[in-house]
């Protein structure tokens, strides 16, 4: 196993899951909310999250956690 996406509604436990399956494998997690939302909660321009999702998506290693952008999601 090399690459993982968690889905799941709001509140469903996709964080602690991930979080869990990042400390067994050792793959590195990534929390797509921090990629689409910079601090404080502003909304990152999507063509700037797409980037950074494709630029993830390119990486032989991940656990993905969230759902990202509607666009973003089969390319997991």
């Amino acid at each position: 196993m090399k690459r993982v996406a968690v889905f799941g509604n709001a509140g469903a436990g996709k964080s602690t899951l991930s979080k869990r399956l990042a400390e067994i494998t050792g793959l590195p997690l990534v929390h797509l909310d921090s990629m689409q939302y910079r601090p404080g909660g502003d909304q990152v321009p999507h063509a700037e999250f797409k980037a950074a999702h494709d630029h993830l998506l390119q990486q032989e290693q991940w656990i993905v956690d969230g759902f990202g952008s509607l666009d973003t999601v089969w390319q997991r």
